[in-house]
């Protein structure tokens, strides 16, 4: 009997002191901003069953402005094309007035994609697809990334505006590499947007990157890079030969092989999904190691742990390695993973990486 009443106090207390607590945690208030009352109503009930606290609704980008000032949201997911005022406009207004975590809900379209692209350079968080279409679609589809976006967005500070002082260009380059490859996740597009329009006309190496993204948003990102930056950045979307003065981007939906034949070359190569992503930065990474290419890798903001298996694979002397540091990254998951297996030369914060870059090389 007294065993009994034991594991009776003992089965109430855990009751009381978790199952309770549980309850009592605060769910994650999420401001859901479409023109379109058929997706308000998906995306509401999607995040309600997720658990979330849908508590404010908008149908246009003023709305999304109104809802952002009055600071009850953790999070906001906006629509891209809206009447009144579109989310990019939203957005900019937003991160002026009352800054807050923002995930872009885009659809596939030339011009969403564009837009998209522009949004996450100035400062949206993250972005989700819509598949099918931008109206009827099973949202089903989408609801586990957007429900963990929603979920990493809800723990980040948005920051003011990263300023970066211009960089002092070397006159001669050391010639102590011969690529530099660039990493990033989710927050990229606005890292990137900061650090490659910095290199000089005449950077001295190619410069390669594989941001996790979708087809359709790398050939919009690659754009908006070249046009931003002082030199040609293009995707890579057949087989080409990468040189010096240039920039180039991995094709979404595709993996990015590197070789070399009396030159560098680059690739896209379909395949299975590695580390939940393609491209992946650990495939590019791979093939570089079957090389005898001396590396320069830069690791950005990502979730998860992308490149830390790739790095492994290169020759130590043939690689330096420079993660992003806690301070910047908005999601400090990818360049952590790196630090934490030893395989960093050195963790600095975004705004520095650029004069890093240029006194290496």
């Amino acid at each position: 009997m007294q065993v009994l009443y034991f594991l009776d106090i003992l089965v109430s207390y855990f009751y009381f002191h978790y199952f309770l607590k549980v309850e009592k945690m605060e769910k994650i208030k999420v401001a859901v901003v479409d023109d379109s009352s058929f997706m308000r109503k998906v995306i509401h009930d999607a995040l309600e069953s997720k658990g979330f606290e849908v508590i404010s609704t908008g149908r246009n980008g003023a709305d999304a402005v109104e809802i952002a000032s009055k600071k009850i949201a953790d999070v906001m997911t906006l629509d891209v094309q809206m009447p009144v005022m579109d989310g990019l406009e939203a957005l900019k207004k937003i991160m002026e007035i009352s800054p807050m975590p923002v995930i872009m809900v885009s659809s596939l379209t030339a011009k969403d994609t564009e837009i998209t692209i522009k949004a996450l350079a100035a400062g949206a968080f993250d972005f989700v697809t819509k598949p099918g279409g931008s109206i009827t679609f099973d949202f089903g589809q989408i609801i586990e990334e957007l429900s963990d976006k929603i979920m990493l967005a809800s723990k980040y500070k948005v920051t003011k505006k990263i300023d970066v002082s211009g960089i002092q260009k070397h006159l001669t380059p050391k010639g102590t590499y011969d690529l530099l490859v660039i990493g990033a996740s989710t927050g990229g597009p606005k890292a990137l947007d900061i650090l490659v329009p910095q290199f000089p006309a005449d950077f001295p190496l190619p410069v390669i990157i594989v941001q996790h993204m979708p087809a359709k948003f790398t050939t919009t990102l690659a754009k908006r890079l070249s046009e931003e930056s002082k030199m040609k950045i293009i995707e890579v979307v057949e087989k080409v030969r990468a040189l010096p003065f240039k920039g180039y981007v991995a094709a979404g939906d595709f993996h990015l092989e590197l070789s070399y034949e009396n030159g560098i070359y680059l690739r896209p190569v379909d395949g299975q999904r590695i580390n939940g992503v393609k491209p992946a930065i650990d495939y590019t990474l791979s093939s570089i190691s079957k090389t005898e290419l001396r590396t320069l890798f830069v690791i950005l903001t990502g979730m998860g742990k992308d490149g830390t298996e790739g790095l492994k694979m290169i020759k130590r002397d043939k690689l330096t390695v420079i993660a992003e540091s806690e301070k910047t990254a908005i999601v400090y998951g990818m360049p952590k993973s790196v630090v934490n297996a030893g395989l960093a030369d050195y963790i600095v914060d975004l705004n520095d990486i650029p004069q890093k870059i240029m006194d290496l090389i």
